[in-house]
């Protein structure tokens, strides 16, 4: 028939790419780890949203798609994050003009002779205002149409190079952030964004190390906050072969942060192993394995706690619980010790013979008044044979060897759901060889642990007890999980 399609036209298929190229936000699929970052706004209290990733993950495509999601109504039907019923204000900021257009720019709009082929899409455009200033093709402003109220949206383009100024008095939904901002500008547009009840979220590669915002996130940790991490294995669009080869390409100092997300920190991480290699499910703890708490002291920095597990069987310490908080007195740390196992031995550092002032007490004093099990001396590596307990110091680097030697083993293992464990993990680091102390709170605390692990003890149940079962936690600390 001379009316018939030639489905092999080039004419035909560059209009099916166009149209294709239109509707990239029906077509976005994301990864575990960018749903996760998409379901973080479901918690209203949750204000600041950070997805810290390696290079070419997505984090930026996830991003782009959840502020077109929001501008357009269009919810998909994987949506687990927050929903507005009105139209949104957003801001989108990255560090200058040129990598404002460049990143989130083109992602969101497409390129500047293609509008409508980003993640909002054309249909949605109402209006592009170009920015009158400096960059070609840079945009100021975006109106979308809120298709569930035929309402507009609008998307207001920022950079940090404006100044803190330019960031003043505005009132907003929602301030996306693309790479990694001043802790000034941070501050400003997360207090933009404060009278309508919205929320920040951040999208960018560690490259700064552990900069005010960073430190925010992995040490500050506050209640308001979430961080998503994202490295290469999570993403699906490359294969192993693809992941070893781009892992050679990455200078060593940079591979931590470009490849897996977590801060470069100069002369390398004090553990060598990956996350994974020493994670584990948490599990059932038998009674008959030994139990063992382990401080360490701070007030500026967290006093931090961590609950271990020793299985005499195969040599295995299992590391089950952390605490950390600052600015407290020993009677409050003495408090959440004892709620996880009045009974459990707490083995301590040096400086827990400082003494307190005022009272005239020592740290570890003060931590017995509380009734807190400490250990009757300070940690200890074990004795050599034929010497006496304490005789073999408290070395900082001998304890961090012994450490890397259970984990390369398979000797230490760290319960997977310990988050603040993890994540001082991941930035626990030497510079000029000297181990950085920041942020090292609970790394030190399990250190201690480590050291001292020869001290753990089992629970002998009181007389009333003993026709429990052997298994039943009788109190918090025993039985699951610790």
């Amino acid at each position: 028939m001379s009316d018939a399609v030639d489905y092999h036209s080039p004419a035909l298929n560059e209009q099916v790419e166009v149209a294709l190229a239109r509707r990239r936000l029906d077509f976005y699929t994301p990864y575990p780890k960018q749903r996760a970052f998409h379901a973080a706004s479901k918690d209203l209290t949750k204000t600041e949203i950070l997805l810290m990733a390696g290079n070419q993950l997505g984090k930026t495509m996830s991003a782009a798609a959840q502020t077109a999601i929001f501008a357009t109504g269009q919810y998909p039907d994987w949506w687990e994050g927050r929903r507005w019923d009105r139209p949104v204000s957003i801001w989108v900021a990255g560090p200058t003009g040129q990598s404002t257009r460049d990143a989130p720019q083109k992602l969101l709009l497409g390129e500047s002779n293609e509008w409508g082929t980003g993640m909002i899409p054309g249909r949605n455009i109402i209006e592009i205002k170009k920015s009158a200033h400096g960059v070609p093709d840079a945009v100021e402003s975006v109106t979308v149409r809120h298709d569930p109220t035929g309402k507009t949206s609008r998307i207001l383009f920022k950079t940090y190079d404006q100044g803190r100024l330019r960031w003043q008095g505005a009132t907003i939904d929602m301030c996306w952030f693309d790479e990694e901002p001043p802790d000034d500008i941070y501050s400003e547009g997360c207090t933009r964004c404060q009278v309508l009840g919205g929320f920040v979220f951040l999208t960018f590669t560690p490259l700064l190390g552990m900069s005010e915002v960073v430190s925010r996130f992995l040490q500050q940790r506050p209640p308001n906050a979430v961080i998503i991490k994202m490295g290469i294995n999570d993403a699906g669009h490359y294969t192993p072969e693809q992941r070893v080869a781009i892992l050679a390409r990455y200078p060593e100092h940079e591979r931590e942060a470009r490849a897996y997300g977590n801060p470069i920190m100069g002369s390398g991480k004090v553990f060598p192993l990956p996350w994974e290699f020493i994670a584990e499910t948490p599990i059932q703890i038998p009674a008959y394995w030994r139990r063992l708490c382990a401080v360490d002291f701070g007030w500026d920095h967290p006093t931090a706690a961590i609950w271990l597990a020793y299985d005499p069987d195969t040599d295995t310490i299992h590391i089950t619980d952390t605490y950390a908080v600052r600015e407290q007195t020993p009677i409050l740390h003495a408090a959440a010790i004892k709620a996880r196992g009045v009974w459990i031995p707490v083995a301590w550092p040096f400086d827990g013979l400082a003494h307190e002032p005022g009272s005239g007490k020592t740290l570890a004093d003060l931590y017995r008044q509380q009734g807190v099990n400490m250990l009757p001396t300070h940690a200890t590596h074990p004795p050599l044979p034929g010497k006496k307990e304490g005789t073999s110091g408290y070395s900082t680097e001998a304890g961090i060897l012994d450490m890397i030697d259970r984990m390369q083993t398979g000797r230490l293992k760290v319960f997977s759901t310990l988050t603040a464990f993890k994540d001082e993990y991941d930035v626990y680091h030497r510079k000029d060889g000297l181990i950085v102390k920041k942020g090292d709170d609970i790394m030190s605390a399990a250190r201690v642990g480590v050291m001292a692990i020869r001290h753990a003890q089992t629970r002998i149940a009181p007389r009333s007890e003993q026709l429990l079962p052997a298994w039943l936690p009788s109190d918090p600390g025993m039985g699951a999980l610790g």
